[in-house]
């Protein structure tokens, strides 16, 4: 029977969905994000504690939220409408908390409703208001989010979010099944052919897989099982990371290049007042 249960721990308030097997936990309170993901006998997601519950930190692990940009701006800065604004590296929902709008269990899942709203303190860095819902949901082992982005303000808002999972894997060989025929490599900012596989090892920045939204991404995970990322086409890049011989890869589904605010505003996804955008991706892990 699937559940929600909560717990707390070192000071933070989780949330856990779970079928008695399988178990998605949730930390509202820490950027809205998933903290850990157990399918198919496995810990899906890497998790650096330390990072966790030190509240002064940036999580390193997880699936950390990217709203309402996804990677960097040049000199954290950008300007909308003649006027400067300076935002952080990957917006602003992952260094704040989330509200619980609604949880609910039943005999096929578990799920889990959060909501993050503009304020006063976000308007300083995005002249918008608007309402970010995400719905986290197992279901035969699987983990779906669905993200609604609603428009409060009068004229249309501009965003490309995305997600930052942290997947526990050792080798940094990375074999993929994508559309993509070339990716950017950012180590040295050159646009390489790719062939399914790439060598992470030793790379210093990311590399993004030019995919033009790939409905399926799917990776080996270890010698036996696979992750496979059912994602919505939308997400057009994949960006891939890794950091020394840290025992995760980050393989994330992006709507637009890092620096789309200053660089190539058309990839930008416009949310009119009057139509939510409302995007969803889904994980598990499969036998090879």
């Amino acid at each position: 029977m699937y559940q929600v249960k909560e717990f707390d721990q070192q000071g933070l308030h989780f949330f856990r969905l779970t079928d008695g097997i399988s178990y998605v936990d949730i930390c509202p309170e820490r950027g809205g994000m998933v903290t850990a993901f157990h399918t198919n006998g496995e810990d899906v997601l890497f998790m650096n504690e330390a990072t966790l519950f030190d509240t002064s930190k940036n999580v390193r692990g997880g699936i950390p939220v990217l709203f309402p940009i996804a990677g960097q701006l040049t000199n954290k800065s950008y300007e909308w409408e003649g006027v400067a604004y300076s935002m952080d590296n990957h917006g602003l929902a992952r260094t704040r908390a989330w509200k619980v709008a609604d949880q609910s269990a039943d005999s096929n899942h578990s799920a889990l409703k959060i909501t993050f709203h503009s304020s006063e303190d976000t308007r300083e860095s995005y002249p918008f208001d608007f309402e970010a819902m995400l719905t986290y949901t197992l279901s035969d082992g699987e983990l779906t989010i669905s993200q609604t982005i609603n428009n409060l303000s009068s004229e249309s808002m501009p965003v490309y979010p995305g997600y930052h999972p942290y997947f526990k894997m050792t080798d940094q060989q990375l074999h993929l099944k994508s559309k993509a025929v070339s990716y950017l490599d950012y180590n040295d900012h050159e646009t390489k052919p790719f062939n399914g596989e790439i060598n992470m090892k030793g790379l210093k920045e990311s590399v993004v897989l030019l995919n033009s939204g790939d409905p399926q991404l799917v990776f080996d995970f270890n010698a036996t099982k696979k992750i496979v990322i059912s994602q919505d086409p939308r997400y057009r890049y994949t960006v891939l990371w890794v950091e020394g011989n840290q025992p995760f890869v980050c393989v994330e589904p992006w709507t637009a290049l890092t620096n789309t605010l200053n660089e190539k505003k058309d990839d930008l996804l416009m949310v009119t007042p009057d139509e939510p955008l409302e995007l969803s991706i889904a994980i598990r892990l499969s036998d090879r």
